[in-house]
């Protein structure tokens, strides 16, 4: 049985965190960057392409993928953002989600069993790009461990 792919993992990530919505950012200008954020159906998870640091010794790979993204939702028109229900029905249901795709991705099979701490960081966006979509960003440092050729 072979392992998954890098990519093939942060799918089954957001699928089980029950998030609909999946896309990589488009970081080629800002016009595009802000049209990653476009969809019907929310919460969305934009992340960055990852890239891939590792090192190659002895027939293995071993690396640190930098994870970052987005976890939002639209915000409901009769919505005080200044209030508490931001907070309680659209920032910390994103901040579950984040933490639900992270871990995911940490219980993948890819992860370095020989890794036990793995570092991350999530923070609250409000009407994040004017879309009037909050929720969270998150960074994590996924370490990896595989076969080559993988």
């Amino acid at each position: 049985m072979s392992l998954p792919t890098v990519l093939e993992s942060i799918e089954d990530a957001n699928n089980e965190a029950d998030i609909k919505t999946f896309r990589f950012a488009n970081i080629k200008e800002f016009n595009s960057f802000m049209d990653s954020f476009n969809f019907d159906e929310y919460p969305i998870n934009i992340v960055v392409p990852f890239e891939d640091n590792g090192t190659w010794s002895e027939g293995r790979i071993k690396a640190i993928i930098p994870i970052q993204g987005w976890v939002l939702t639209r915000l409901s028109d009769d919505t005080d953002i200044r209030s508490k229900q931001a907070e309680e029905h659209y920032i910390a249901p994103m901040r579950d989600k984040a933490k639900k795709f992270m871990f995911e991705i940490i219980n993948s099979e890819l992860t370095d069993p020989e890794v036990t701490a793995v570092t991350y960081n999530i923070r609250p966006e409000y009407a994040f790009l004017n879309q009037m979509a909050f929720g969270v960003s998150y960074r994590m440092n996924w370490p990896i461990s595989t076969k080559f050729p993988c």
